[in-house]
């Protein structure tokens, strides 16, 4: 029993499976004369893919073949975003058929065997990009071969499909010789009928104008024929189009150049509205064209982008919906503006018009029936027509405003050039007027200058005189202070030896009075060695007395020295030895000022540099006023400080390279930065009024200049001050 109900189950599954695979009915091609045909749904069945898994291989074989169903109003799948098709074809026309099936899905593979029974795929659909789509890219068809008597099996797979899928879905079947014929008669339509040599011409005359405005914008700098000439050029590379349409290149750049064409619009739209100068008489609707003026460049360049990458994929369709809404409105706006003017301008303004209104209207009429057409049957069926016609009323209207426009153009620059050569003739009648007076003006104030000036020069001559008469008194003044304050050292300085001097003589004479008392003893009585201890002692006080009287005797003639005026010559000069001197001179000559004043002074002299060629008493006089003028800086900040503070100044000589480095510091209060490079400027002085001249320094810069070298000067506030010397060696 149970093998009799199993062998009944397989016989009735057996007969289901049969009768699916004669469910699917082969579409039998009889004749090759239709340029198409439709399958409709007795000749296709759908597959769900509910998770986009299945590949070819599994739905030729069972269990998904078994799975295909037909759609009719009893028997409807609830379709998945994936779908599955088969076609059964047959050719019985006697003879190999070249056909092409077609797809509007998003994406379509296509399956289809050739005559050996091998599957080729191929990919369409209205979201592949064109550089991706196999066959008739713009029809979205695949090319295949039948041979006679060849029944075939082609398969579809689609990619968001549902939306169309009905009882009346029919896919067109196209004879591809046919079809190919068709594109070829669709671009000799829209192209060659529409005359090439027209196209050509125009496009010269575009070119040729553009250039020749383009000159004259050079010339005036006026945005208008800027404008007008990237107009011109563009509308040359619009009627270009022939040249790159699909069918010659690229799709992407066929898109992109026939999209760049299309900005001939923007720049005569800024060309008119410069021209009328809308913002200075309409300043609101002036706004407005500037923002639909923009949107028509921004939506043409996204438009552009979509259709380039996109083609016309269901990713394209918001733009190519948008962009002739936005031309409606931008050739509207146009065409107000145009009308706003002609009833209130002047003549040649309302000839300028006329001559661009043509155009307008025939672009702004295109584009009203390229939209209508997507909602009237009767304008989608003749707007091949009404696009062709356009085609030449676009070409005379272009022809008309270029010939108004350009004609315009140079009577306005030939009125601009008149009215420049007008002003630039009042300019130099104005110019020459003011010349002759500019002449009888100056002729008059160099009466009264020279009048001026020869009161002025002997003012500035008297004045001179008297400067000449201060300086020097100042500078003897200098020298006399620098003279007094060496005096007062030397005076100093002297007094030491000199004390020497009388105390020596003093105890000669006391030894020497022994020495003859001595002497008047009676001979048993007399010391021949203490005689002889008096006379040694007085011949080294005598030793001593000389060498203090030297000493003294060193001092005047460097006083003497530095007194009497310089000869000018160099000496080799011990410029340790000069540096020394003068820093003790100038401490003893404070010292006679100050009693209360002392001061620490350190010494580090460099032995090796021995001997240099300088004018020692201008030197010297250098080195006094560096030293004078550190121990005055030490002694102002002791009494300040009088506690804790210890007024140093230091000297030290070093030789480096061919020059000798001369450096006088101090620890005292510092310069400020805000007059450091005043100090050796004459008569500036640091020092309160009556307290000094202002001229040491910059006499002392002048010696150093003279004798090849240079004075620096590195400070602190506060801190203290360096003056450092560079002498050169020879």
């Amino acid at each position: 029993m149970k093998n009799k109900l199993l062998l009944i189950f397989l016989s009735i599954t057996f007969f289901v499976k049969m009768d699916a695979q004669a469910q699917l009915h082969a579409y039998v091609i009889t004749s090759d004369t239709a340029t198409q045909q439709f399958l409709d749904n007795n000749y296709w069945q759908v597959l769900n893919d509910k998770n986009s898994s299945f590949t070819i291989a599994e739905v030729q074989k069972e269990p998904l073949t078994d799975q295909f169903v037909y759609v009719t109003k009893n028997s409807k799948p609830a379709f998945t975003e994936t779908t599955w098709f088969r076609f059964n074809l047959k050719n019985n026309t006697g003879k190999i058929l070249n056909l092409s099936i077609a797809s509007n899905a998003a994406v379509a593979d296509f399956y289809i065997p050739d005559s050996n029974g091998m599957v080729h795929h191929y990919v369409t659909g209205n979201e592949i990009t064109w550089s991706k789509k196999d066959g008739f890219k713009k029809d979205n068809a695949i090319p295949f071969e039948i041979k006679q008597g060849q029944q075939m099996m082609i398969y579809l797979k689609t990619l968001n499909h549902s939306a169309f899928l009905s009882n009346t879905l029919k896919f067109p079947l196209f004879n591809t010789h046919k079809l190919e014929r068709a594109t070829i008669n669709n671009y000799q339509e829209n192209y060659t009928a529409n005359s090439h040599l027209f196209s050509m011409v125009l496009c010269g005359i575009f070119l040729l104008d553009g250039i020749f405005i383009l000159l004259i914008y050079f010339t005036v700098k006026e945005k208008v024929y800027l404008y007008f000439s990237l107009f011109s050029f563009f509308g040359c590379l619009s009627y270009l189009r022939p040249l790159y349409s699909v069918e010659h290149v690229n799709f992407s750049l066929s898109v992109i150049l026939n999209g760049i064409s299309y900005l001939w619009g923007f720049f005569m739209f800024q060309f008119v509205r410069n021209y009328l100068q809308v913002s200075k008489f309409y300043p609101r609707w002036n706004k407005w064209i500037t923002f639909i003026i923009y949107l028509f460049f921004a939506v043409l360049i996204a438009t552009t982008f979509f259709l380039s990458v996109y083609g016309y994929g269901s990713k394209s369709t918001i733009w190519l919906f948008i962009s002739p809404i936005t031309e409606i409105i931008f050739w509207l706006s146009f065409i107000i503006t145009i009308i706003i003017f002609f009833l209130k301008i002047t003549s040649e303004i309302r000839a300028f018009l006329i001559g661009i209104l043509p155009l307008i209207l025939s672009i702004l009429a295109r584009q009203v029936v390229e939209i209508g057409a997507i909602f009237s049957v009767f304008l989608r069926n003749h707007v091949s027509n009404f696009i062709l016609f356009t085609g030449y009323t676009n070409g005379v209207a272009s022809l008309w405003l270029m010939v108004i426009v350009s004609s315009t153009l140079f009577k306005r620059f030939a009125n601009q050039e008149k009215k420049l050569a007008q002003e630039k003739l009042e300019k130099e009648q104005l110019a020459k007027a003011q010349e002759v007076q500019k002449r009888e003006l100056i002729a008059q104030q160099k009466v009264e200058l020279e009048k001026q000036v020869i009161e002025r020069t002997s003012e500035l001559k008297q004045s001179l005189e008297e400067l000449k008469s201060t300086q020097a008194q100042l500078i003897q003044s200098e020298k006399m202070a620098s003279l007094g304050e060496l005096t007062a050292g030397i005076a100093h300085e002297i007094q030491n030896p000199l004390n020497f001097v009388n105390n020596f003589s003093e105890v000669n004479k006391e030894m020497l009075e022994e020495l003859k008392a001595e002497r008047l003893k009676p001979k048993a009585e007399r010391d021949e060695q203490t005689e002889n201890e008096i006379i040694n002692d007085v011949i080294d006080n005598s030793e001593k007395i000389n060498h203090h009287g030297k000493r003294a005797g060193d001092i005047v003639k460097g006083m003497l020295q530095h007194s009497r005026t310089s000869t000018g010559v160099k000496e080799p000069t011990d410029i340790n030895a000069l540096a020394d001197e003068y820093l003790r001179l100038s401490y003893h000559g404070l010292r006679a000022k100050d009693k209360n004043f002392n001061a620490e002074m350190k010494t580090d002299f460099d032995t090796s540099i021995g001997k240099i060629n300088i004018i020692p008493q201008d030197i010297g006089r250098v080195l006094l006023n560096l030293f004078n003028n550190s121990f005055y800086a030490v002694n102002e900040q002791k009494s300040k400080n009088p506690i804790s503070y210890k007024p140093t100044v230091s000297v030290s000589t070093k030789k480096s390279d061919n020059h000798v480095v001369i450096t006088v510091s101090d620890n005292g209060n510092g310069i400020p930065k805000n007059i450091v490079d005043k100090i050796f400027q004459p008569f500036f002085t640091t020092k309160p009024t009556g307290s000094g001249t202002g001229l040491g320094l910059s006499l002392s810069y002048d010696i150093v200049k003279a004798h090849g070298g240079e004075i620096k000067v590195e400070s602190k506030e506060g801190e203290g001050s360096s003056f450092i010397i560079q002498l050169p060696v020879a």
